[in-house]
């Protein structure tokens, strides 16, 4: 984990002291089981999906653990497409076809 320090229109890298510890990392910055923010990390909350990007500006979509249930999901114009975690429920070749397909359909997303 790592977070930026402003400094006079430079941004300064520190490494977090758990990098090197994912478990001891969770353990410390767990609030309780259902949330999990280290103290550097703001929330923020979601735009509308269809909310117009600013000229000049470059719009990540992220989406993470979808499980195969894929349908229904709409997906907000953006540049870059960014999908962590599980994609499969079971990682059956015909879930990974059935994304595959479904990354072509939203395609759309990279446009600015």
């Amino acid at each position: 984990m790592a977070h930026g320090i402003p400094s006079q229109g430079k941004v300064t890298i520190t490494v977090d002291e758990y990098s090197s510890n994912p478990t001891q990392a969770f353990t410390h910055y767990n609030i309780n089981q259902s949330r999990f923010q280290p103290p550097h990390v703001h929330m923020v909350d979601p735009i509308p999906y269809d909310t117009p990007k600013p000229a000049g500006h470059t719009r990540f979509v992220c989406i993470s653990d979808t499980h195969s249930r894929t349908d229904g999901i709409q997906m907000p114009y953006g540049d870059i497409l960014l999908h962590t975690g599980d994609f499969t429920e079971l990682g059956l070749p015909s879930e990974v076809k059935k994304f595959n397909d479904w990354l072509d359909l939203v395609s759309h997303c990279k446009h600015g």
